[in-house]
C-alpha cells in the first residue's frame, strides 16, 4: 500500500491499481495533479464530513466512475448537486468492493455547509491490501475509540492534531496511546491555516508507536506484512 499525504486531512491510498482519496482538499491542485495524475478521477472518494476543507476538491477530481462514500445526509446533499455514484452509509455500516472495504465510524465534531446540516461527522476504517487504515476525520478524543480498535485493529492511524477544531497535540497523543495499538501513526489536520498550527515533532515524542510526519505531497510505501 502506498499512502500520499496530499494536504490538510486529504490522503490518497493506492494498492493493486486502485486509488482512494479521503477528504478531497488541496490549495494547489495543478501541482498535485502534475505529481500524482492518479489524484484525478480516483476509484473511490471517502468523505468524513461536509466542511469545505474536506470537500473543496470533490467537484474537480471526481470522475464519472468514481464511487463517493459518506454518511447518508451528505450523500443526499451531493446528489441534489448533481453528483452520481454515491454510496450513503451510517455508523456500523461496511461497504466492500472486491478486496477493499470501507467502514464508517463515529467522530466528535460537526458537519455543515453554509449553515446547512449535512449529517453526523465520522471517520473511516479502510481495509486495503494487508493493511487497515483508520482516518479519524475531525474529532476530539472519546472513549468509544477503544471499540473501534477492538473491532477493526487498525495498524495505520491518521489522527488530527491541530487543536481548536479537533484534538490538539496532547489529546491526539492520548488517543494513540490509550485507545489504539497502531503500528504507525501519521498526524493530519494541522499547520494548513494559522488557527491550527501545531508541533508535530512534539506529538511524535509523546506517541508510543512509530510516527511518520509527512509534508504535503510526500508519500510512504508500506510493505506488505
Amino acid at each position: 500500500m502506498k499512502l500520499t499525504f496530499i494536504e490538510h486531512a486529504c490522503v490518497m491510498l493506492e494498492h493493486d491499481g486502485k486509488v482512494i482519496v479521503i477528504d478531497p482538499f488541496t490549495r494547489n491542485a495543478d501541482a498535485v495533479i502534475r505529481l500524482y495524475p492518479q489524484f484525478m478521477h480516483p476509484d473511490f472518494i471517502a468523505i468524513t464530513h461536509g466542511h469545505d476543507d474536506h470537500t473543496a476538491a470533490l467537484s474537480l477530481i471526481a470522475g464519472k466512475n468514481t464511487k463517493i462514500l459518506g454518511i447518508v445526509e451528505l450523500c443526499s446533499y451531493l446528489s441534489s448537486h448533481g453528483f452520481e455514484n454515491l454510496y450513503g452509509m451510517n455508523f456500523g455500516g461496511t461497504l466492500t468492493f472486491d478486496d477493499i472495504s470501507f467502514s464508517l465510524v463515529p467522530a466528535m465534531h460537526s458537519s455543515s455547509e453554509n449553515g446547512l446540516y449535512l449529517g453526523q461527522p465520522g471517520g473511516f476504517v479502510i481495509k486495503i491490501g494487508n493493511h487497515t487504515v483508520y482516518h479519524a476525520g475531525d474529532t476530539d478524543a472519546f472513549s468509544d475509540m477503544s471499540l473501534i480498535n477492538k473491532f477493526f485493529r487498525p495498524d495505520v492511524g491518521l489522527i488530527p492534531i491541530g487543536g481548536r477544531f479537533t484534538a490538539d497535540v496532547l489529546k491526539a497523543a492520548f488517543i494513540c496511546n490509550e485507545f489504539f495499538s497502531f503500528d504507525t501513526v501519521i498526524p493530519v489536520h494541522y499547520d494548513t491555516f494559522p488557527p491550527i498550527k501545531a508541533d508535530a515533532e512534539k506529538f511524535a515524542s509523546l506517541v508510543k508507536c512509530k510516527t511518520i510526519i509527512l509534508r504535503p505531497s510526500e508519500c510512504k510505501d508500506f510493505d506488505d506484512k
